[in-house]
């Protein structure tokens, strides 16, 4: 492992734009409808672009990422795909997309976009040749291997807990091939140069369409053991308790195509790579953002901790020790394939208290934030009816439409569709509508913007250096320290009140809690159950 300093230290003085940005998921099947067929599609991201940008009603991030949006075999929410280059006819078309693009360039809005390299669809025509016969050209761009007495090659599991098995038998050829996640989701063989030759062509076709980077789907798994040894076992999917190392994802081989593509993306200007990397060891993850490599790693460490300021504190301690100088964490709390936080962090009623805390914190670390549509509405996971369920894994309840007004306004649609929703609307929507939480100044909607905002005024939220500060038990406090002005930051996870020190003392700027009186600086704050305060450090 390459030595890694300490990135406590000053960031460099000439930040890339993603370096402290705030990037906003979109799940385009259930953003907005624009044509009324149920599903979300690019014109309806396009209709609600001012939502998102800078603006007297805007939320003000910075980019947005888009989930694919291209063809797909229709069994993981697009993440089988069946055609790289073009756009699924039911969200649009490639004019389309370049609209959306160049709408969002309008808006100073940067585009990122999906790629989803680890695997494709069984009905990709790569895969529909390679399982042709066993010299098919592209044959090795899959991952093939001969069983054992009738069973699978080794030990590797799917990610799909209902799949068992990473392999499965092709009756035609007589051999097993690799899919970490669905049978129709074979993983392609990032060994071979050819495929890695035509992946980069991939690439270059979105950068000319003025895509601004990429969020690489599975960027662990385009390294695995050549030798396809035996996992340790017992182990299914990666915690920090798992015994031993995996060899189906996060091997060292992952390290020359990351280079590769970060070449690629280099040819470009001002282009980012940010890789969705499922390793929750914070030292092996800090490899994949050294120099060279990806730019962002999405760090699942805070995504996966209980409620509880020792934990979330040892995550960011940890980053800031281990991390490469000047690294950005690319930090998230919810998206499209984990509960939401005003559901994970629910009890005694306290969900939606504990997820402003929590956007206090993700929105004032060291980080290029990542949020994830109606995180900022508050809006927790749906139930789904049996005979509406879509999702291979169970993800449906944090997929649910985005409610842009309440349906006792617009319908039962909820601004989403005129037409019949794919998934159900979620049940709050009547209050958690984006209408609905517009003008209310104790809204989570509200509260976003304030962080956001807050976030663009002073410099120590977007690059200065992060500090632990002494705090009482069940807080979390920090300081982002910039010439131009600290702040400090104190998190409270308890449901008790709880009093700072004499000697954390400044102007209140921000509270999570819209019943915060305090406003001028006091030598004595008390912090309310789970309130999350910032302030303008003497």
């Amino acid at each position: 492992m390459a030595a890694l300093t300490n990135s406590r230290a000053d960031p460099p003085r000439h930040r890339a734009w993603w370096q402290g940005a705030v990037v906003y998921e979109i799940y385009p099947r259930s953003f907005a409808d624009a044509d009324g067929d149920g599903v979300g599609d690019l014109r309806g991201v396009v209709a609600h672009l001012d939502h998102l940008a800078s603006g007297p009603d805007g939320l003000g991030v910075d980019a947005i990422w888009l989930t694919p949006f291209y063809p797909s075999g229709g069994i993981d929410g697009g993440y089988d795909v069946t055609d790289y280059c073009q756009v699924d006819p039911a969200y649009g078309t490639l004019e389309d997309f370049d609209h959306l693009v160049a709408q969002a360039h309008r808006r100073e809005l940067r585009v990122i976009v999906d790629w989803v390299p680890n695997h494709t669809s069984d009905r990709h025509p790569w895969f529909v040749e390679a399982r042709a016969w066993r010299d098919a050209p592209r044959r090795d761009w899959y991952v093939w291997a001969d069983g054992h007495d009738g069973e699978p090659p080794n030990n590797w599991l799917s990610a799909f807990d209902d799949v068992g098995p990473a392999w499965s038998y092709d009756d035609a050829t007589g051999q097993w091939y690799l899919h970490s996640f669905s049978p129709r989701q074979p993983d392609l063989n990032w060994d071979n140069p050819s495929l890695r030759a035509a992946m980069a062509d991939v690439l270059r076709f979105w950068l000319r369409r003025g895509v601004d980077g990429f969020r690489i789907d599975v960027a662990h798994g385009l390294g695995k053991d050549p030798e396809r040894a035996d996992n340790p076992w017992p182990i299914t999917k990666p915690t920090r308790q798992s015994a031993g190392r995996r060899h189906d994802a996060d091997w060292d081989t992952v390290f020359e195509p990351l280079a590769e593509l970060r070449h690629v993306a280099d040819g470009f200007s001002d282009r980012l790579l940010a890789g969705e990397v499922y390793v929750l060891d914070q030292a092996r993850l800090a490899e994949y953002v050294a120099p060279g490599r990806l730019h962002l790693a999405h760090d699942f460490s805070l995504l996966r901790e209980a409620w509880s300021a020792d934990g979330f504190r040892r995550i960011v301690e940890t980053h800031e020790a281990v991390a490469p100088a000047g690294a950005y964490a690319a930090w998230l709390l919810n998206n499209h394939d984990h509960p939401r936080a005003a559901s994970r962090f629910d009890a005694d009623g306290a969900g939606q208290a504990r997820a402003r805390l929590a956007a206090v914190m993700l929105l004032t670390l060291r980080c290029t934030p990542f949020l994830f549509q109606g995180e900022e509405l508050g809006l927790a996971d749906s139930p789904i009816p049996a005979a509406a369920i879509v999702d291979v894994d169970g993800r449906d309840p944090v997929r649910t439409p985005m409610p842009w007004q309440s349906p006792a306004d617009a319908g039962p649609g909820a601004g989403f569709t005129t037409g019949q929703p794919w998934l159900p609307i979620p049940p709050e929507a009547e209050r958690a509508s984006v209408a609905a939480q517009h003008q209310d100044p104790d809204s989570m909607l509200s509260l976003y913007r304030r962080l956001i905002a807050l976030r663009k005024r002073h410099p120590a939220l977007t690059r200065g250096s992060y500090r632990p500060e002494s705090a009482p038990d069940d807080v979390f406090a920090y300081r982002r320290t910039d010439p131009d002005g600290d702040l400090l930051i104190a998190l409270n996870f308890a449901a008790q009140e709880r009093q700072l020190p004499n000697a954390f003392r400044g102007m209140p700027l921000l509270s999570s809690d819209p019943q915060r009186t305090e406003h001028a600086a006091s030598s004595e704050l008390r912090l309310a159950p789970h309130e999350g305060l910032v302030l303008a450090a003497p």
